[in-house]
């Protein structure tokens, strides 16, 4: 399975899910992001395409495609060679019109469509955000929420699973636990859409 993950505003979580997917599931990576640090973090499991590079290789099987903030040429590609797009935003006013922006540029790929809103806090925001994607689109789509989580920026600041992080003991434990679950459930939602 191969996952294209975009979403043209930054900031909204692409690496962090594409690190926890990689460093947990064993996926490979392509990191599309002349500003990302995924390939420095992980350069076992992810190659670093440079930005002038107009064509992709056929990537292995289990890639994950890691856009920065911003349309390229190669998304195209990615989303080609991809079963699942997922887009993370964070559900605010602000971040809705370039996650728009991208829906609408990725739609038309006719790839299945998981929206992950990320570090939510309010269901509220969650939904405003969906109805306004799906009014866009003409639509439904399905979403998977991440809450605000310390343990998962703590697992990416020590370049680690937060799987392998919930496996050690001490006072930590319980959080690392909950969204250790949490990165699992996504993958398992993931995982539904594997041969649709």
């Amino acid at each position: 399975m191969n996952i294209t993950i975009v979403n043209f505003k930054g900031g909204v979580g692409k690496s962090m899910i594409a690190h926890q997917l990689i460093s947990g599931f064993g996926f490979h990576g392509c990191e599309i992001d002349p500003y990302g640090s995924l390939s420095d973090r992980l350069p076992e499991r992810v190659v670093r395409i440079d930005i002038q590079q107009k064509h992709l290789t056929q990537p292995m099987n289990e890639t994950i495609f890691d856009f920065g903030g911003f349309d390229d040429v190669k998304l195209d590609q990615a989303m080609e060679y991809s079963d699942l797009i997922i887009i993370p935003f964070i559900p605010t006013l602000e971040t809705i019109q370039g996650t728009v922006d991208t829906l609408m540029r990725v739609s038309s790929a006719n790839k299945p469509i998981l929206m992950v809103p990320n570090m939510s806090q309010k269901e509220n925001d969650i939904n405003d955000a969906k109805f306004v994607f799906e009014e866009t689109l003409g639509f439904e789509i399905e979403m998977f929420a991440l809450p605000m989580s310390v343990a998962l920026q703590t697992a990416i600041n020590e370049n680690r699973s937060i799987i392998d992080l919930s496996q050690q003991g001490g006072i930590k434990a319980y959080a690392y636990k909950k969204s250790s679950n949490l990165i699992r459930a996504l993958h398992e939602k993931i995982r539904e859409y594997e041969n649709l």
